[in-house]
């Protein structure tokens, strides 16, 4: 039995969390974005992406890399979102804008460490806007984003001198890129790697036209980058998958390649609360299994489900909903007495406050994107858990006739499938994916399934008490 008080399951917040580095699970997906090998990290909300922002961030720069975070806040996002350049379309303009804003990044930190000359051309763009790269300032991004726009608007100033051949060139900033490109070659230091990792796209996402035509101008930019300077300089985005699986654009497949999506296996999830109970208790058991069985009763629960699968059967396969779960668990237990996490701590967690935060999470996640999302899953309130598609479309047409929307009902069924609010029953022979038999899946489990195949849909277990949905007429929330 272990001493449930002195277990810390650390934050939520990866770049608020001190002993991340502690207890980090080094997956193939952190090894492959940390070697530069895959350079689009995507995954939803709470899959980890920002922990491994931070662990990259500061074992790269611990290597010798030279590293360059890019974190934009709302007022950046919005002076990028708003340059425009005449005669070209947006998303070939927001490339543009993401190449020189990059690249200056790139001046800015070869000049910051000393190894740009004093009478290089790049100096006179560092020259240009140092004042937007001062240390610990909050809005240096801004400050640079602001530079960039004069730059590319064909702003004269002293410190800029374009070498054009011929001098009546006007200085555009498809040249100004080529030149910066051109200085960089010339002039990159031996055996020196920088590193751009752009993380928190999605706080200031708003899910507009302008807005996407920024995200696809900002992939394209650095995948043009990272093939054009070729280990040299490696962009890394982190993306949210439902906004990046919304994005189309031309030449979208050379992209595939780079693509790291996040996916956790029951098994990885499991792994993540015991590292994090083992470095908390200062524990040298290897054995995930035995930490498991020591912090949770081995009673199964009425489903006959054991402690793991019914912990995990709850979460949306991502380490915050575990962590979370497992951190309410041990908070019921301990105000229990309990030296165990006993079955109905764990029902009480679910009940109090596990149910409701994942309700909120969604609409936390989609509601810039979906505004009705609330009301949406509100409707579902005191159904039963399995939606026959008949029934479940008729839902939605109601919803949609009372909210006055402009959407078909497929669509909505969609979502809500994407969302993780309805799984469908797959009965289907043993593959690599699944085991034979019948088989409760989602879309994290698999993004292929299409929904509109199936004619049976089942709502979350997460989700079930706080909407009081019912199973075979009865209500959950029954003793254990």
């Amino acid at each position: 039995m272990y001493d449930l008080t002195k277990i810390d399951l650390g934050k939520d917040e990866a770049e608020q969390d001190q002993r991340l580095r502690e207890y980090f699970l080094k997956t193939s997906n952190y090894k492959n974005a940390l070697s530069g090998i895959k350079t689009i990290v995507i995954g939803r909300k709470g899959s980890g992406k920002s922990a491994i922002f931070t662990l990259m961030r500061s074992e790269l720069e611990e290597s010798g890399v030279f590293v360059v975070p890019v974190t934009p806040d709302q007022y950046s996002w919005s002076a990028l979102k708003d340059y425009q350049e005449k005669g070209i379309l947006p998303e070939q303009a927001h490339t543009n804008a993401w190449k020189l804003t990059l690249l200056c990044s790139v001046i800015w930190k070869l000049s910051d460490t000393g190894l740009v000359s004093t009478d290089s051309e790049l100096a006179k763009y560092y020259q240009y806007m140092k004042d937007a790269y001062v240390p610990n300032q909050d809005n240096w991004f801004l400050n640079v984003v602001d530079k960039i726009k004069k730059i590319l608007s064909g702003v004269k100033t002293h410190w800029i001198s374009f070498n054009f051949k011929e001098t009546n060139i006007v200085a555009t900033p498809l040249r100004i890129i080529d030149e910066i490109k051109s200085l960089l070659h010339n002039e990159w230091p031996q055996g020196k790697q920088m590193r751009i990792l752009i993380d928190r796209l999605d706080d200031s996402w708003d899910a507009s036209k302008e807005s996407e035509q920024l995200i696809i101008g900002l992939l394209k930019a650095a995948n043009e980058l990272n093939a054009i300077f070729s280990g040299k300089i490696i962009i890394t985005i982190f993306l949210r998958s439902d906004i990046y699986d919304n994005l189309f654009f031309d030449d979208q497949d050379k992209l595939r390649q780079n693509e790291e999506t996040l996916y956790w296996n029951s098994d990885d999830l499991k792994a993540v609360v015991c590292e994090r109970v083992r470095v908390s208790l200062g524990l040298n058991e290897p054995d995930n299994n035995k930490v498991w069985q020591n912090l949770f009763s081995p009673k199964a629960y009425r489903s006959r489900a054991s402690a793991e699968k019914y912990i995990i059967d709850r979460t949306f396969k991502r380490p915050r909903d575990i962590i979370s779960f497992v951190r309410f668990a041990i908070e019921v237990a301990v105000r229990n007495g309990h030296s165990i996490i006993e079955t109905n701590d764990t029902r009480i967690a679910e009940e109090e406050k596990y149910s409701q935060s994942k309700y909120k999470d969604l609409i936390i996640e989609y509601q810039k994107q979906f505004s009705y999302i609330k009301d949406l899953l509100d409707s579902l309130s005191g159904s039963l858990h399995k939606l026959f598609k008949d029934e479940l479309l008729k839902r939605l047409e109601c919803f949609i006739e009372n909210n006055k929307l402009h959407v078909q009902p497929v669509q909505i069924l969609r979502h809500l499938f994407i969302w993780g609010v309805i799984g469908v029953k797959r009965q289907g022979r043993a593959g690599v994916k699944q085991r034979g038999g019948a088989h409760f899946r989602y879309y994290y489990d698999d993004p292929s399934i299409n929904p509109l195949a199936y004619n049976a849909y089942y709502i979350h277990p997460s989700l079930r008490y706080y909407l009081n949905i019912s199973e075979k007429k009865e209500k959950i929330n029954r003793p254990v």
